[in-house]
């Protein structure tokens, strides 16, 4: 894991995970209560900060903790970006049978 380097809010951990998925985002952990993904590529003005939970203990996200991520997102997005880029390696899918398609009626290639 790699912390955000592009900003901080005090109370909240934000990360990125080393071996993770797209679409790009971080995590913010908010420590005994939850843990949200951010979508920082989807999130803008318009529609406001994308994000899902990871896990929830206690608590919700609340308002004035996602108004501070999405001025934090809407201002760092190029280095939100950069650090994606540097920090993580994207997990690949799983191939089928060593990577080999299927002839039709199922009979494997020789």
């Amino acid at each position: 894991m790699g912390a955000v380097d592009a900003f901080s809010i005090a109370g909240l951990r934000c990360y990125f995970g080393s071996n993770d998925h797209y679409p790009h985002h971080f995590h913010v952990l908010k420590r005994g209560c939850w843990v949200i993904r951010v979508y920082f590529l989807q999130s803008n003005r318009k529609r406001g900060l994308k994000w899902d939970y990871k896990s929830q203990w206690r608590g919700q996200l609340g308002a004035m903790e996602e108004q501070a991520l999405l001025a934090q997102v809407l201002s760092h997005k190029k280095a939100l970006l950069s650090e994606w880029n540097k920090k993580v390696c994207v997990a690949r899918e799983k191939r089928k049978a060593y990577g080999q398609k299927r002839k039709p009626g199922g009979a494997r290639r020789g």
